[in-house]
Parts: structure tokens; sequence; C-alpha cells
């Protein structure tokens, strides 16, 4: 900035602001403290208010803490862009743990010092990013790993994935491994989006079905994860949300729903109630992870939004504009554990313990395809009561087994290879396969073909 020297009054002249920048550009900004102004600005110049021809320099810095501190005088409330319009104070201000002395300070001070009050309602902060060897990365030491390489080799929902993982609050490692390890993780999540969008294909909203008890159960766990993402999301705990929605997808979806729903949805008629159902519950779960996922994983959010089978008005322009499901306080209350819910979380203990003794079975027997066995299960009390309010299908479905049995007694699992014909169509064995024009078939897969 320079002055005139008599009246002091600034010059705000756009000649004057070139005329030090192309100083700076030729000389470096020392020369703004070496040259005097004469040799600075252009031969002749008039001060443009006051006609003075002789001036004088500011010799202060600027602190730029100062500086960055105002900013949100200068974001808020409509000062720089009209349509920013959200009122002082901001809602957060995020940054890394270095700027609590800097930043947030000059920021709190200022704000303190003009309005009050601090110019934000929250703070968020975090830690730095740290190299295999665990030195904080910088572009000095040009340890890092290339963020844009990285979204081109895994994609930038992969990164984004390992962002959301980490426990920010403290300095984290980035490594090559890691970000191979969070893209299984992500391909899991993945896999469960397409196995649930995939049963979707002719999916009708308006077709008549009852709930069965599998699809009500996996409906209600998903009102419980949303319920509990929401609330870490709440807490910026991004690490939660993610986990919660991939354990959600690794557990309750691939290793025991979407895998007890396959012989359903492939081989049960096409407009049954038992296989509407099972379509409902997908659309039901997709829609949830979906717009939970949202604002992690943008892309693949997209990419499935705009395959999930909605009217034009449900869908809307964009996922990023969906507002998530919430449940009601009576369906969040619901989704927190009842007898009905505890049938289902006592069939996943007992399916852990049946596949527990069965895989050193099955490697003495050779027999490698558990819906080639036939399983007896003894168990008593009201362990024994709960397995019985299961029909024998059902247990054999989601123990994965070609037949069970229930006897009262000790708990204890015998194993034998079935006696029953397979079904050339859903490759089950059941009781009621029976032979037609020499090709096994089970009496559902019967009745589908019209036999």
């Amino acid at each position: 900035m320079f002055f005139g020297k008599e009246s002091g009054k600034p010059v705000l002249d756009p000649a004057a602001v070139e005329a030090v920048a192309e100083l700076v550009e030729l000389k470096g900004s020392d020369a703004w403290f070496e040259e005097d102004p004469a040799a600075i600005l252009p031969h002749g110049y008039v001060h443009p208010e006051t006609g003075e021809k002789e001036f004088t320099k500011e010799t202060d810095v600027l602190d730029v803490w100062f500086d960055s501190g105002s900013t949100s005088l200068c974001v808020l409330e409509g000062n720089v862009e009209s349509e920013w319009k959200e009122k002082w104070p901001a809602d957060l201000y995020l940054e890394g743990s270095d700027q609590h002395r800097g930043w947030f300070n000059s920021s709190l001070v200022l704000g303190t010092a003009i309005k009050g009050k601090a110019p934000y309602r929250q703070l968020v902060t975090h830690g730095m990013v740290l190299d295999q060897e665990g030195t904080k990365i910088s572009k000095r030491l040009a340890n890092f790993v290339d963020p844009v390489e990285i979204c081109g080799r895994y994609g930038a929902d992969v990164l984004r994935f390992w962002v959301a993982s980490v426990e920010y609050q403290n300095d984290v490692p980035c490594s090559e491994e890691l970000l191979k390890q969070m893209g299984e993780q992500y391909r899991s999540v993945r896999n469960s989006l397409r196995f649930l969008l995939g049963n979707l294909y002719d999916y009708d909203a308006s077709a008549p079905f009852e709930w069965l008890d599998l699809d009500r159960w996996i409906c209600r766990k998903a009102d419980l994860l949303v319920r509990n993402c929401l609330d870490s999301y709440e807490a910026y705990d991004f690490g939660e949300v993610i986990s919660g929605i991939h354990n959600f997808c690794v557990n309750e979806l691939s290793r025991f729903y979407l895998d007890a729903i396959k012989d359903r949805m492939y081989c049960d008629g096409k407009d049954w109630p038992s296989r509407r159902s099972g379509q409902a519950a997908c659309h039901y779960v997709l829609v949830r992870l979906t717009t939970l996922l949202a604002p992690i994983l943008p892309h693949t959010a997209e990419e499935v939004w705009d395959r999930i089978p909605f009217t034009d008005a449900e869908r809307g322009e964009t996922v990023h504009a969906a507002l998530i499901p919430v449940p009601t306080a009576d369906e969040a209350e619901a989704a927190l554990g009842t007898e009905f819910d505890a049938r289902f979380e006592e069939i996943l203990a007992l399916r852990s313990r049946v596949f527990a003794e069965f895989e050193p079975w099955k490697a003495a027997s050779e027999i490698k395809d558990s819906q080639d066995v036939a399983a007896s299960i003894h168990e008593q009390g009201a362990a024994l009561d709960l397995l019985r309010s299961f029909s024998t299908e059902e247990l054999s479905n989601y123990l994965k087994m070609s037949w069970i049995t229930l006897e009262e007694g000790p708990f204890e699992v015998a194993f034998h290879k079935s006696e029953y014909l397979k079904c050339e169509r859903s490759r089950l064995r059941r009781p009621d396969v029976e032979e037609v024009d020499g090709v096994p078939l089970t009496a559902r897969d019967r009745k589908v073909l019209g036999l």
C-alpha cells in the first residue's frame, strides 16, 4: 500500500497494484522493502485523489492469521456471494490439529471482538497423514501417495472409503497396502448393493404380498442401522458409519439374509407373494443403504440410485437431494430387539455352532456341499421350542442343509449324507423331490413349471 506523503491517504488504484506486481515478478518480494516509491510506481505517477507526486510505503505486514480469521465476515450473510445467505456464525469449522493456535484461534479472537462470540458453533479437527515409516506426509519431502493416481487406480470412492474409516482425530498412516485393504472392504459393500439391486429387475411396488418373517427382520435391522448411522453422522464419527454399514453388509446381508433368500428369489414363481416379499425387503434395505452411503461414497450411491426402480417423483434428480428414511420412534424402538428379533438372533448363533461342527465332519467325509448333507440337532428347553417355531424347510434353508431333524436332549449335531434326490432346477435335496419324465423336481419347482 502506498500513501500520499503529506495527506497520508492510501492509494487505491489498479495501476499502483500492477506496478508492485511487476516489481515482485522481476525482483522478488524483498524488493518492496528495498526500492523507493518513485522507483516502483510509473514515471510521473500522480495520486488519483489528492494529486500528490510523493509517496510513502506501508512497511507493516498484515498477519495472515488475521486475514484468514476474518473469513466468516466475508463468506456468510451474502457479503461476498448473494446465494451464501447462511446466518453468522457458521455451523462448523474443519481443519487440522495445528490450527488450534492458528485459524481457529484467530477466528475466535476476531469473532469475539467484533460480534461478541465465536464465529462457529462446532469445531472438528483432524490429525496428519503419515507414510509407512510414520513420517508426516508433506510436499517438501514428496513422500505422499498421489490422490489423483490412487483415484485412477482404485477409484475415488475407495480413497473416500479409507478417509471415512480412519480415526481422523489422530495422525493416520496411508500406504498402498492399506488402500488395497480398503478396496476389498469397499467391494464387499458394493457387491451387497449389486445383489440387492439384481433382485429388483422386475420389482412392482403395487404387487400384493404379505411380509415373511425373515424379510421383516432384515428391514428392522436396516432401521436400526439407520438410527445408529445418523447418530454417528451427527457426532462426525464417520468411522462408525462406514464400519456399521460394512458389518451389516457382511454379516446380516451376505452371510445370512442374501444367502437365505436366493432360492426363493430365483426359483419361486415370478409373482408369488413369497418372492414379492423378498423384493420389497431388498428395495427397503437398498434405499436406506444408498442414502446412508451417499455422503461418503457419492459416485457409488449415485450409480445405484439411478438403477433403483422408483417412480420419477420418488427418484428426484439425485440421491444427494434425497432424504434418508428415518424410522419413526416406534420403528426405532421395535428395531432395538423383541422376541421376534431374538428368534433370528438365536438362529444366527445356532448357524455358527452348526457350521463349526460341520467343518471337521466335511473334511473327514469329503462331502463338500452342505446341501448334500442332512443334520440331526439335539436341543432342549426354550432353545428347542424356538427351533420348532420355524418350519423344517426354513431351518434347512437357514442352516444351508438338505434337511434338518430336531431331537430333544443336550446340544449335539450329527451329520449324514442326504438320502433325497437332488432337484435339477433348484439343486435342493428335499423329501418331496420326485422324478417327472426322468427329471427330479421338488413340489415347489413342479408347481412353478406347471407339472
